[in-house]
């Protein structure tokens, strides 16, 4: 005989929150703005921190192929280059990151209050 578990509503959209999405427990709570909100605001910060490590590494080629076209073989320049360890110059990296991690932390405990609530 299966045994079947029956979960609380609060901890379902939690659990989504946490591991699917962060939003995806609100939406489940029929609270749909706030989830698109939610999903929004966690995107906006994923796609700005892609487009920032993008553009760093666009930078990094960038030097590496003007050091190239000089014809040299300096491969401890092209190494310093390569292996700086500041990858990100981008002063709001982690700003942005510390972002998403609070609206991602939001998320769990807003979905699971609502739940709470019904």
């Amino acid at each position: 005989m299966a045994t079947v578990i029956i979960m609380k509503v609060s901890y379902k959209a939690a659990l989504l929150s946490t591991l699917v999405f962060p939003g995806i427990g609100q939406l489940y709570l029929k609270k749909y703005w706030r989830g698109l909100v939610i999903i929004f605001l966690f995107c906006a910060g994923i796609g700005y921190l892609l487009w920032s490590a993008t553009l760093s590494a666009i930078n990094r080629l960038d030097d590496v192929m003007v050091k190239m076209q000089g014809n040299t073989t300096d491969l401890q320049g092209l190494s310093d280059i390569l292996g700086s360890k500041k990858l990100n110059t981008d002063p709001y990296h982690e700003a942005v990151f510390y972002f998403i991690v609070c609206i991602w932390i939001f998320a769990v405990v807003d979905a699971y209050r609502i739940g709470r609530q019904r």
